[in-house]
Order: C-alpha cells, then sequence, then structure tokens
C-alpha cells in the first residue's frame, strides 16, 4: 500500500513538472509577442515612409521624426520601464505598456497632420520603453543563466524576426492597396490578442523591494528630453534658416540637460539609472554596442527604403517583397544558430560575428547604383543585415544579465534598451542630416545617390566601432 501511495506521489510529482514546463514555455510565447508588435511597428513603418513624406508633406528631416521619436521616447523611458517593472509588478507593468502602445496607434491611425502622427510615435515608444523590459526580465528570472534561458531568449528573437516579416508584407500591402494610415491601425487588433493572453498566462508577481515607490520621473523627463534637444540640434543644422549660433547653443542645451540628468542620479535616493550597476564593465560594454548596433541597422533602414523607393521607384509592396527573403532568415538565425553559437563559443564571439556581417554589409551597399542590381548589390546587403541583427539581438540580451542581480534585471535590461534605442533615434538623425544638407528632393538621381552614399558612412562606422568594442570588452 506505502508502495502504491510513493508511485502515485510520484507520478502526481511528474505530472506537475511537466504542467509546470509547458507553462514556463507558454509564457515565452506570450511575452514574446510584445517584441513581434514592436519590431511588425519598425517595418511596416519604414515601408511607408515615402508615401507618410508625400501625404502629409514632410521635409527629408521631418520624415526622420517618424523613425527617430519612437527610439528616443523608448530609450528616454525604458530606464522608469525597467524600474517599474521591479518595483511594481513585471505583469502590471507589461500589460500597462501594451496598452497605451495600442492607444498610441489607433491615435497615429486617425493623425491628418505631421505633428499629430509625430506625437502618436513619441507616445508609442513610451509604451514600448514599459513593455519590453518587463518583457525581457520576465524571460531571465523565469529561466536559469544557462542554455534554458539563451532558448528563450532565441525565441523572443526569432519572434521579432518574424514580426519584421509580417511588418514588411502587411506594410506594402496597406500602402499600396489601402493606405498608408492602416500600418499604425494593424497594431490595434495584436494589442488587444497580447492583452487577453498575458492575462491568463503570465503569473502575478510581488517584487522584493515593492516599499520603495519612487520611480525618478525627473530624471526620465531630463534624459529623453536632453536626447529629443540633441537629435533637434543635428536635424535643423542642415536647413536653410540654421546658424552655427542656434545650432551651437541647442547641442550646449542637451549637453546641458543630459549632464543635470547624471547629477540627479547620484543625489536621488531611488534613481532612475543607478550609477553603481556601471561597475559592471560588461554591462557597460553591452550598453555601447548596442548603442552602435541599433545606430547602425535604424540608419541602414531609412537609408535603403528611401534608395528603394526614390532611387529604384520600387513601389512599397516590391519594396516589401525585396527584403522578405532576408527576414525568413532572421527568425531561422536567431532561433537556432545565435543560441548554438553562444554555447559553442560565448556572446563575445557571436556578437563581434554580427557586427562584422553589418559592417560588411554596408560597404557592399556603396556599390549601388542607378541600375537595379538586386541579386548582386541589393539581396546580399540585405542578407547580411538580417544575419547579423539576428545573431546580436538574442547575445546581447543574453550578456546584459550576465552577473546582475535577480532584483536589477529589469533595470539591466532597460538600460541595454535604453542604449539600443538611443543610438537608432540619434543615428537616424545624424543619417537624416548627412542626405537632407547634400540632397533636395528634385534632385538628378546622381546628387540622391551621393547624399544616400554619405548617408551609409554613419552605418559602416557605427558597425565598425560596436564590432571592436564587442571583441575587445565583452566577457565571455
Amino acid at each position: 500500500m506505502e508502495k502504491e501511495c510513493s508511485v502515485n506521489m510520484a507520478e502526481r510529482t511528474e505530472q506537475g513538472e511537466k504542467r509546470a514546463e509547458r507553462w514556463r514555455w507558454m509564457l515565452v510565447i506570450v511575452v514574446s509577442m510584445a517584441i513581434f508588435l514592436d519590431t511588425v511597428d519598425v517595418s511596416i513603418v519604414n515601408v511607408a515612409l515615402p508615401d507618410l513624406q508625400r501625404g502629409l508633406h514632410l521635409t527629408t528631416a521631418d520624415l526622420q521624426w517618424v523613425p527617430g521619436i519612437y527610439g528616443l521616447t523608448n530609450a528616454g523611458f525604458l530606464l522608469l520601464g525597467g524600474r517599474a517593472a521591479d518595483l511594481l509588478g513585471r505583469r502590471r507593468i507589461f500589460l500597462l505598456g501594451a496598452t497605451l502602445f495600442g492607444l498610441a496607434s489607433f491615435t497615429g491611425g486617425l493623425a491628418n497632420s505631421g505633428w499629430l502622427l509625430i506625437l502618436a510615435r513619441g507616445v508609442q515608444g513610451v509604451g514600448a520603453a514599459l513593455t519590453m523590459p518587463a518583457a525581457t526580465s520576465i524571460i531571465t528570472t523565469t529561466f536559469a543563466e544557462g542554455p534554458e534561458r539563451n532558448q528563450a531568449l532565441g525565441i523572443f528573437s526569432a519572434t521579432g524576426g518574424a514580426g519584421f516579416t509580417c511588418g514588411l508584407v502587411i506594410g506594402g500591402l496597406l500602402t499600396s492597396f489601402i493606405g498608408w494610415h492602416w500600418v499604425f491601425l494593424v497594431n490595434v487588433p495584436f494589442v488587444l490578442l497580447i492583452l487577453l493572453l498575458a492575462r491568463n498566462v503570465v503569473p502575478q508577481d510581488r517584487s522584493p523591494i515593492e516599499r520603495e515607490r519612487s520611480y525618478d520621473l525627473a530624471g526620465a523627463i531630463l534624459v529623453t528630453g536632453g536626447l529629443l534637444l540633441l537629435v533637434y540640434a543635428l536635424t535643423q543644422a542642415g536647413e536653410s534658416g540654421a546658424t552655427p549660433l542656434k545650432t551651437g547653443t541647442l547641442l550646449i542645451l542637451a549637453i546641458f540637460l543630459l549632464i543635470l540628468f547624471v547629477l540627479v542620479e547620484q543625489r536621488s535616493r531611488t534613481p532612475l539609472m543607478p550609477l553603481h550597476i556601471f561597475r559592471s564593465r560588461n554591462l557597460s560594454v553591452v550598453c555601447v554596442v548596442s548603442f552602435t548596433l541599433l545606430a547602425s541597422f535604424f540608419s541602414f533602414l531609412f537609408v535603403f527604403t528611401l534608395y528603394l523607393q526614390n532611387v529604384l521607384h520600387y513601389s512599397p509592396i516590391q519594396a516589401s517583397l525585396a527584403q522578405l527573403p532576408t527576414s525568413i532568415l532572421s527568425i531561422v538565425t536567431s532561433q537556432f544558430v545565435s543560441p548554438r553559437l553562444m554555447n559553442r563559443f560565448g556572446v563575445r564571439l557571436t556578437i563581434s560575428l554580427g557586427m562584422l556581417c553589418l559592417l560588411c554589409g554596408a560597404l557592399l551597399f556603396f556599390m549601388g547604383g542607378a541600375a537595379n542590381n538586386y541579386l548582386g548589390i541589393i539581396l546580399p546587403t540585405l542578407l547580411a543585415f538580417s544575419f547579423g541583427m539576428a545573431l546580436c539581438v538574442p547575445a546581447l540580451g543574453v550578456a546584459t544579465v550576465i552577473g546582475i542581480e535577480q532584483t536589477e534585471q529589469g533595470l539591466a535590461a532597460g538600460l541595454q534598451g535604453t542604449w539600443a534605442q538611443g543610438g537608432g533615434g540619434l543615428g537616424v538623425a545624424m543619417t537624416a542630416a548627412v542626405v537632407s544638407a547634400s540632397t533636395v528632393p528634385s534632385a538628378a538621381i546622381v546628387q540622391q545617390l551621393y547624399g544616400l552614399h554619405l548617408g551609409l558612412i554613419v552605418v559602416a562606422v557605427c558597425a565598425a566601432i560596436g564590432m571592436m568594442l564587442a571583441f575587445i570588452g565583452i566577457q565571455k
């Protein structure tokens, strides 16, 4: 009898462990839908940029704010999102961010002016800033460091690749046959699905530091204001009314706000960015490499989209289909190749290889001309960028939390995301400033190519710096 009871108990224990295992992987799928939505939004908006520019009568300098402000508000509030996830609970902040993202998407879809669309994009960035560090820390606190965490983050990144692919197809179809407004409205049903599933799958969590209810809103406002002012200074420098005095004053004020942010963090009892976390040399290097990664990638997307549609005269659907094969490659790479490379060679070599791929892609794209050379130039360039991004994103996610206490993993994820999104926003701003200063909308094809090639210099320099830093500074 006792033997039979012990057998039954063992069976129940085994069944419970299997249910817990299934629950953990279902949780990964649900929170991965957040990065799916984020990457859908990146690709779907980039496909629609030329139509947006014509529909709202935007200059090239104004146009860069559509992708740029999303990255900058995302960067400015990611630290707040990571801190809030640690203090208030990851599930609560995840749901709040997704809701805010959906409301902003609905507003953007109804926008009939450039300023309203840019405002909605900024709020979208805030929503993503709350959602993404919560999603990442949900995964890293559910899986211990090692192969399982690598696999879970690989799924997370692969879902992002799937989102990028879907965004390309959906964006091309919607822009070509309905209108650019729908590239924002299509986010709304995705948000509703995430909210429905997350409430049932992601468990409530209580933070061990829940008693500290300070979120350093002043710090978030200062860092966001400094970044936005810095971008504005860069983008207006190439406009006709700009003067050295005006540009210099804006740059000084932007730097002053960022310095003030650091001073506030030093004195705050519960800082948005505790400076002690930078004692982790690995995290510091990961943050800078993340900055160069998205600066290079987002800048490339900006140049590439203008090249396809303004120089080669691709339609939005043709531009989408041109990028589709490489997006499929990124799904496979982030799901299978990147985790295996990390397990065998470590995150340092995996990230270095990924940055090298971005650099090679940028150098190859310099050979692009007025003639359409899809198989010789466009496709290999896209393959290099997609493969490199798919290697780097999950590897950087793993490297971010190496040696970080569990109670600060949301903060670390937010910090890494802040640098990444800040790099994306500033990279696009610098690239747009270079392109805008060297071309005008009605310029001949030769002059447009010249401006786009100058913009590629920003892409190549960022990729080269990131590759060297990753190889020298990242541990393991």
